[in-house]
């Protein structure tokens, strides 16, 4: 089934073209990796989806409705970008994984998002006191309360130690949405997606397998 749909998408920054004619389909509930080198674009492509660049051009549509149709609030909780190095609002952690989804009107259990992020105990903390593992956990927190159509997840786990990185692999595995992963580790990236995208150059290198790891 359609979810999200891109079409011929580029993005300027300081009168260059970073990325040039991106055309891409996710179906509902597809898990895909973007790969490429440094500098490739990946995260640059991940900020356009929530339309978080400025001058960019080009046609987004989720289920066949365009952004411009939907409006960025609706489109930025369908879709929901977790950053590598994700800001902190000021407040506990709590308040953190709340202000998203009650600007949703949502109802949110924080306490059991948060013990499934081994942060049981942490909402009381200031949440720009934290670590950067923790922030990365927080913000994965703080995208589920607001249950996603898609996640787009830039390096969500570059700051944990291997029993956390598994931890958060096993909570996305069972979380019923699609996303589109950025990952510095390539077996990652095989474990939690069905196929690839690359980018080289901030462009689309056509695959010969399908994308298929």
């Amino acid at each position: 089934m359609e979810g999200l749909r891109v079409e011929n998408l580029s993005v300027r920054k300081g009168g260059s073209e970073i990325l040039h004619g991106i055309s891409l389909q996710v179906a509902l509930g597809e898990r895909v990796g973007l790969v490429g080198g440094s500098g490739a674009g990946k995260t640059t492509l991940l900020r356009a989806l929530v339309a978080l660049e400025p001058d960019f051009s080009g046609i987004l549509t989720w289920r066949g409705s365009p952004l411009a149709e939907l409006g960025p609030r609706a489109w930025r909780r369908t879709l929901v970008l977790v950053g590598q190095r994700p800001a902190m609002f000021e407040g506990t952690v709590a308040e953190n994984v709340l202000v998203a989804a009650r600007h949703h009107g949502l109802e949110v259990e924080v306490q059991g998002l948060l013990r499934d992020l081994d942060l049981a105990g942490a909402g009381d903390r200031e949440a720009q006191a934290l670590s950067e593992g923790e922030r990365q956990r927080v913000a994965l927190a703080r995208a589920l309360a607001i249950r996603p159509a898609m996640l787009l997840l830039d390096e969500p786990t570059s700051a944990l130690d291997e029993d956390r990185v598994r931890m958060v692999e096993e909570l996305l595995a069972r979380t019923p949405v699609g996303w589109i992963l950025v990952s510095h580790d390539p077996a990652q990236v095989r474990r939690l997606t069905d196929r690839q995208i690359r980018l080289e150059g901030g462009s689309q290198v056509p695959s010969s397998n399908g994308g298929r790891p």
